[in-house]
C-alpha cells in the first residue's frame, strides 16, 4: 500500500543563500574543468596509454 507523506521543513536563516553560493561554486568549477579538457595546456604531456 502506498502512503504519502507530508513533511514541513523550516531552513535556518542564511540557508538558502550560503547553498545558492555553493551551487554556484560547484557549476564554476566545472565549467572550469571542461574548458582545461577542451584546451589542455602543452606544458604538460598527455598521458599515454599502453595497448595490451
Amino acid at each position: 500500500m502506498k502512503q504519502d507523506i507530508k513533511v514541513k521543513i523550516t531552513l535556518s536563516e542564511g540557508y538558502e543563500e550560503r547553498f545558492t553560493k555553493a551551487c554556484i561554486q560547484v557549476a564554476r568549477k566545472r565549467v572550469e574543468n571542461q574548458e582545461k579538457e577542451r584546451h589542455p595546456d602543452p606544458a604538460i604531456p598527455a598521458r599515454k596509454v599502453a595497448v595490451v
